[in-house]
């Protein structure tokens, strides 16, 4: 039986954002930590963490409070900066998205976070080259916690721009960052795919499976690699696994 490539879109995927810093995982914040009448740096930042709070919750409206007095007190705030981006971002408010994610970039060019957060917004609104650029700025930073986060989601910008060998050399990055994060191996298992390397396919496929387990992509991807590369005893194995998931 002929098999036919199925076509990856990988623009209909979005990049992974992150959304808080290692600053806002030690406690939640409430209203009732900021003093209305505060305007130091301690209650920007405090009214940031509250923001932030509310838009891991979904509750726009009181994250756009609390940042809009974060600015306030404190205009230059990035962090607030590219928090309320976010928040416009979420309300489709795009030119506000950007215009808050540039001048937080602005405010602090190493604010690796930030721009990893704008390449996803930029991804969003096909603005694919900036995406990656963004991406590219960001990866140069080695101590970013994300950095394998990173270089999946550079590795994904540049397949949508259909720069192949860019691509594969970032997923290959992602990796060698860390090997444990099953990713980057599926997204090179895709690209290998798509280009009809099947053999480089499936090893990449198999440590993803071996990491995360089986999904529905997953399993769908191993029976086109496998029909691909004529084994069709693992192909009526993983679609046997794709019935029953």
């Amino acid at each position: 039986m002929m098999c036919h490539r199925r076509l990856y879109h990988p623009y209909r995927v979005p990049l992974l954002a992150a959304l808080v810093g290692s600053m806002w995982l030690a406690g939640c914040a409430s209203s009732s930590n900021v003093s209305s009448s505060s305007s130091t740096p301690e209650a920007a930042s405090a009214y940031t963490q509250l923001g932030v709070a509310y838009l891991e919750r979904d509750n726009l409206p009181r994250a756009l409070n609390a940042l809009d007095r974060a600015l306030e007190i404190e205009p230059d705030n990035a962090e607030a900066l590219q928090a309320i981006a976010l928040v416009y971002q979420q309300q489709g408010e795009s030119d506000l998205a950007d215009q808050h994610f540039q001048r937080a970039i602005k405010t602090a060019p190493d604010f690796t976070r930030a721009r990893n957060n704008y390449a996803a917004f930029l991804y969003q609104e096909d603005r694919l080259e900036a995406a990656c650029n963004q991406l590219e700025s960001a990866s140069k930073d080695a101590q970013y916690e994300n950095r394998t986060q990173l270089f999946a989601n550079l590795g994904q910008c540049y397949m949508a721009l259909g720069e192949t060998e860019l691509a594969r050399e970032r997923f290959k990055r992602a990796q060698r960052i860390d090997p444990r994060n099953p990713r980057g191996y599926f997204m090179l298992a895709e690209l290998e795919y798509s280009q009809g390397n099947y053999a480089e396919a499936w090893s990449p496929l198999q440590k993803h499976l071996q990491l995360a387990g089986p999904s529905r992509n997953a399993l769908s991807l191993a029976v086109d690699i496998a029909e691909a590369r004529g084994d069709h005893d693992a192909a009526a194995d993983y679609q046997r696994q794709l019935s029953a998931n």
